[in-house]
């Protein structure tokens, strides 16, 4: 019985993030949306997917950046603001903790391999 719930809890969870992901989003207004605590939530997402719900967000807010940082010519805080992240700070320092690079030295480096 767990794991069909959990399959229809990280999907409801993808949907959420994908409707939302130009918003700030939280674990626990997912958690108030689907109904659930938001520890319950988040322990059957990392059971199922291995990562938490936050690390999530932030993975498809990123992927989002990303594809924003190559395809426009909009400035890195109005990209973070369209993302959710109102404090430019916040936003490199979640995206260099995924990417590796700050979101202007991705964005250069994404012009100069054209």
């Amino acid at each position: 019985m767990f794991e069909p719930q959990s399959c229809k809890t990280v999907r409801a969870v993808q949907d959420y993030v994908a409707l939302h992901v130009t918003e700030k989003i939280t674990v626990r207004e997912i958690a108030q949306t689907l109904h659930l605590h938001p520890s319950y939530l988040n322990t059957c997402f990392c059971n199922r997917t291995g990562m938490s719900v936050k690390t999530y967000i932030h993975t498809v807010k990123t992927r989002e950046a990303c594809r924003l940082l190559r395809e426009t010519t909009c400035s890195l805080t109005r990209i973070g603001a369209m993302l959710g992240y109102f404090d430019q700070s916040h936003f490199t320092r979640v995206f260099k903790k995924a990417v590796g690079v700050t979101p202007g030295e991705y964005r250069r480096a994404e012009r100069s391999e054209k």
